[in-house]
């Protein structure tokens, strides 16, 4: 994959994950999402309402992936080690999801599986434009 390839995939997918983390994440904390995520869910938690998670999404996969877009753009390869780190933040995020709220008859949602690659897009994608243009071999 070419440098301007891979740079232009990597601010779509950090785009994207920015976009629906900081939209899902405000959905969440003013209780949009209450059908889909039902109180009972966090009974094993610290949390008594989805207000602080949802912030959390937001701020800090939302702002981590908004913030890796933006680099991209101005510095490829600060950029590119930016969407590193956002990319290891929102797997870990999912991760966490998945050991938190675990349901007996579904462990592991499309959606999860769906942004766990997206979380690999940006790490590999992150590492070949951070990485810059290879040298030139005779």
């Amino acid at each position: 994959m070419s440098g301007r390839l891979a740079r232009i995939a990597l601010v779509a997918v950090d785009t994207f994950a920015a976009v629906t983390a900081i939209g899902g994440g405000f959905a969440l904390a003013v209780g949009l999402e209450g059908d889909r995520f039902p109180q009972s869910w966090l009974e094993r938690t610290p949390f008594r309402s989805y207000v602080a998670p949802g912030l959390l999404l937001a701020g800090a996969v939302g702002g981590t992936a908004g913030v890796a877009a933006v680099a991209s753009l101005r510095a490829p390869r600060a950029g590119g080690r930016a969407s590193i780190v956002a990319g290891s933040v929102l797997a870990s995020w999912i991760v966490g999801e998945i050991l938190v709220l675990a349901k007996d008859e579904e462990r592991v949602s499309p959606t999860e599986i769906t942004y766990l690659a997206v979380a690999g897009a940006m790490s590999a994608l992150g590492w070949t434009v951070a990485r810059g243009p290879r040298a030139q071999r005779p």
